[in-house]
């Protein structure tokens, strides 16, 4: 099959399948940490502290790490990352549906003395009261390393909290926050409170597995078909 045909078949078909966002996020994105910053996720109660060495690549691989003391405005372990104009320009928040992001993959390690349950957690508004939906979690067990998981955030694997919009509004026009939490328990979107520390490096906003194998399959279907055509002509 000619490059002439592939290249504009390939291109529709994938502006089909993961269409432009329309807001901030972007399907790709990663958060890496590279260039020096904790690119705008924090915690409430105090800096989320951004580590030059020792990510999941080792050395010179600068990750972010939160700390909880267990108890008061520090005790649990979160990282926020929120749209709060003119402040705050989260590159998180936005059209999830339109930018075709059902998962968000991540490296974490458990610097704790205990085992953490890990969830992402997705919040109307910007307060402890706020409702929203939470993932379900990722287990680390102390001592256990560097990890790296895929979290899906499909409506199927998504538990609402507090009564949010339904899913498709709620993705579709955007919300306010979204929180890496230790949450045990899927009752709330704040965390439960710990004594311990959390390393997070390469958050990245993907399809899920199962989209991806979808779109490569279909691009093969399609592919196949043209060729069958164009033999059949000669």
């Amino acid at each position: 099959m000619s490059k002439k045909f592939l290249t504009p078949t390939l291109l529709a078909l994938v502006l089909f399948i993961f269409p432009r966002p329309a807001d901030a996020i972007t399907l790709g994105q990663v958060d890496d940490f590279q260039g020096g910053t904790t690119m705008n996720w924090l915690n409430g109660a105090s800096a989320v502290a951004l580590v030059n060495s020792g990510g999941p690549a080792g050395a010179n691989d600068a990750y972010i790490q939160v700390t909880a003391t267990g108890s008061g405005m520090g005790g649990r372990l979160v990282a926020q990352n929120y749209t709060f104009p003119p402040s705050f320009n989260s590159q998180w928040t936005g059209n999830y549906l339109a930018a075709g992001v059902t998962a968000i993959t991540l490296d974490l390690i458990n610097q704790s003395a205990v085992t953490l349950s890990i969830r992402i957690a997705f919040k109307t508004e910007i307060t402890q009261a706020s409702s929203g939906y939470l993932s379900l979690p990722v287990i680390l067990t102390a001592g256990s390393g560097w990890q790296h998981f895929s979290i899906s955030i499909t409506s199927a694997n998504l538990t609402a909290i507090g009564g949010p919009s339904d899913y498709n509004t709620f993705f579709q026009n955007g919300f306010a926050e979204i929180r890496i939490i230790n949450g045990a328990d899927a009752t709330n979107l704040n965390g439960d409170p710990v004594v311990g520390q959390l390393g997070i490096d390469n958050i990245r906003a993907v399809p899920e597995p199962t989209v991806a194998a979808l779109a490569l399959g279909g691009l093969i279907l399609l592919g196949g078909q043209q060729l069958r055509r164009r033999r059949r002509k000669s």
